[in-house]
């Protein structure tokens, strides 16, 4: 008998398994019915970071997952654990982000019925695939093997989405033979030559272009610009896009999925090129999208082909290799009269949207020039890890210059709160050299305000910068523009910085542009997070909060 098939407890060959995977690191809490998970995890040298919620631990691997593109692995116990993580795998499912939950099951031979079991759930993997859409419940030890390289296959493959593998109990610690199945994953489809030269053909003739372009074309940044200048193209943004290109690129029009000028552009364009974007609402508020006649999508997924758009040129491929592509057709096709047409038109709709952004952020301006003033002397990318709150997605989201490089890590799609700083401290866990800000509102911080000590614990140097109106402001304001009076909205918050300093954090309140730019500076000599609180002046905080000391 071979190593490879001696008889070995379930959690063993899912710690060999893993590890023959190259997954270094897990994040999860041990519980009673995992215990043989996380020994074999650490017999087998994989690092545990211990979060203080399953959210926490399903958002550190989301934002690990994020930065590096590559699998990470949350690692729950039974029953309420694994619904305490499914809010965070619901974001990197609707943000198409490859985190692998792994769990334990109730027993092979549990009653169908239930008998009141710790932790008991009648069918765990049919909640889970609710929200996944699939759940690998094995039925042996060596079965896990096979499940875990049945599931990176799926993730490396095409479009990522999370997945989940369900170990019964009883089998975690039963012994059986099996062996390893490495993942086996199949080239990205090439593009089509005549999708090419047909979407070459019908751009060529556009006189107002624009570039829509999602988190799937990030690593086609330089690609992207190149196609924007053939065809004097803007360029508009995602959320997740941001960085895929800089923000001072010439054909920027940014991440403006928030504004309503958008429809306003999209209206006057005469041809969209859509790149790994799902055109979601989610995404672009202004709904529906009032999009051109000629619509050129480029997506892994051929599904996308038809969702929340009329494409009239499907070219399912990989956005880099497409972009090249293309570029390269136009070369021949495109005029020059033609390019000089369109960078007119667009240089119009530039200064419009650029005052659109500035008005719609205003309340966020020191708090994105503060900001901006950091990352042009950061000399390694400056990852910003946001909130579901206002002053992410009309603030940051429009007013932060991020360079090609720099990551804006938003939960677009579920937009969960308190999704920022463990997001933040998993992206800086990934990537150790990268300056991270995590960004949350004093309602969505209070979601996963624990994990500030599994920062410490960790001595994560991160800033979490908390913008403080008093409560739950976004939704004060829809209850007020609806004519109703604000009701349960106001919320009684923490000293901020003192509450991070009783877990050993840094924690200040500063009042100036000038003071956010120092505290972030000093924070990067800090081992462990430091929170910065700010007051902001908005209408939700002079109705909550009086605004009394606000940023300026």
């Amino acid at each position: 008998m071979t190593e490879e098939q001696e008889e070995i407890t379930g959690g063993a060959h899912l710690a060999r398994a893993l590890r023959a995977e190259g997954i270094t690191r897990v994040f999860g809490i041990p519980g009673t019915h995992n215990l043989e998970i996380f020994a074999q995890l650490a017999a087998e040298g994989i690092a545990i970071v211990s979060p203080r919620h399953e959210q926490g631990a399903g958002y550190m691997a989301d934002g690990a997952a994020r930065v590096t593109g590559a699998v990470q692995v949350v690692v729950t116990t039974t029953g309420p654990a694994v619904f305490n993580a499914l809010t965070a795998l619901l974001q990197s499912f609707t943000d198409s982000v490859p985190v692998l939950l792994i769990s334990p099951g109730m027993p092979l031979t549990h009653p169908g019925r239930g008998n009141g079991l710790l932790h008991e759930v009648r069918n765990q993997s049919q909640a889970i695939e609710a929200v996944l859409g699939d759940s690998h419940r094995v039925t042996s030890p060596g079965e896990v093997s096979l499940a875990v390289g049945q599931a990176l296959s799926r993730m490396r493959t095409g479009r990522t989405r999370p997945a989940s593998i369900e170990i019964p109990l009883d089998l975690i610690e039963a012994t059986g033979p099996g062996w390893t199945h490495p993942a086996v994953t199949r080239p990205h489809p090439s593009p089509e030559p005549s999708a090419i030269r047909s979407a070459a053909e019908v751009l060529a003739g556009a006189q107002r272009p624009l570039l829509i372009v999602g988190a799937g074309a990030r690593s086609a940044g330089a690609e992207i610009e190149e196609l924007s200048r053939v065809l004097g193209a803007g360029v508009i943004l995602s959320s997740n896009a941001k960085g895929t290109i800089d923000d001072e690129f010439e054909n920027n029009l940014g991440a403006i999925g928030v504004l309503e000028a958008l429809p306003e552009v999209l209206s006057a364009a005469d041809a969209v090129v859509a790149i790994g974007t799902e055109l979601a609402p989610s995404d672009f508020w202004p709904e529906p999208l009032p999009l051109p006649h000629t619509v050129v999508r480029i997506d892994l997924d051929e599904v996308q082909m038809l969702r929340n758009a009329r494409v009239t040129h499907p070219i399912p491929a990989d956005a880099t290799d497409a972009t090249i592509a293309l570029t390269h057709q136009l070369h021949q096709t495109r005029s020059s009269g033609h390019s000089r047409a369109a960078v007119e038109w667009l240089r119009g709709w530039q200064d419009t949207i650029t005052a659109a952004a500035k008005d719609e952020g205003a309340p966020w301006a020191q708090l994105c020039g503060g900001l901006n003033d950091y990352t042009a002397s950061a000399t390694s990318p400056v990852i910003v890890a946001a909130d579901s709150t206002m002053c992410c997605y009309y603030g940051v989201q429009t007013g932060w210059m991020a360079r090609r490089g720099d990551r804006f890590l938003y939960p677009a799609g579920a937009g969960t709160l308190g999704y920022g700083l463990p997001a933040g401290i998993g992206a800086k866990l990934a990537l150790p050299s990268a300056r991270v800000v995590a960004i949350e509102g004093d309602g969505g911080a209070m979601f996963t305000i624990a994990e500030l000590a599994a920062a410490v614990q960790a001595r994560v140097s991160l800033s979490l910068i908390i913008v403080d109106n008093g409560g739950y402001g976004e939704i004060r304001n829809e209850m007020a523009d609806r004519g109703d009076t604000p009701a349960g909205v106001a919320l009684l918050g923490p000293d901020f910085p003192a509450l991070a300093q009783s877990m050993g954090a840094r924690g200040l309140h500063i009042e100036t542009q000038e003071q956010l730019v120092t505290a972030l500076k000093q924070a990067e000599d800090f081992a462990g997070p430091t929170l910065i609180h700010i007051t902001e002046d908005s209408r939700a905080a002079t109705d909550m909060l009086g605004a009394s000391e606000i940023m300026r």
